[in-house]
């Protein structure tokens, strides 16, 4: 039949949960300066003309009106 493993220690686990934390800390920081960088870039493309203009045809040929980029994404609108 089936043996059923001991459970772990209780320092095992912290030392699980410990390392978790600092990886979810990690992945929050990394997120954090991904999100800056991607504003920094959408502020840059919304001031150039061809970007604009092509972003503007992008968004008519999914039907995405721009308000809604503005509601979803907080405060794009070209």
């Amino acid at each position: 039949m089936n043996q059923i493993p001991p459970p772990p220690s209780l320092e095992k686990v912290k030392e699980r949960a410990a390392k978790m934390e600092e990886i979810n800390q990690r992945w929050d920081a990394l997120i954090a300066i991904a999100d800056y960088m991607i504003a920094e870039l959408e502020a840059d493309i919304s001031k150039q003309k061809v970007p604009r203009y092509k972003l503007e045809k992008a968004m008519e040929l999914l039907n995405i009106q721009p308000q809604k980029m503005e509601e979803s994404r907080g405060g794009f609108c070209p």
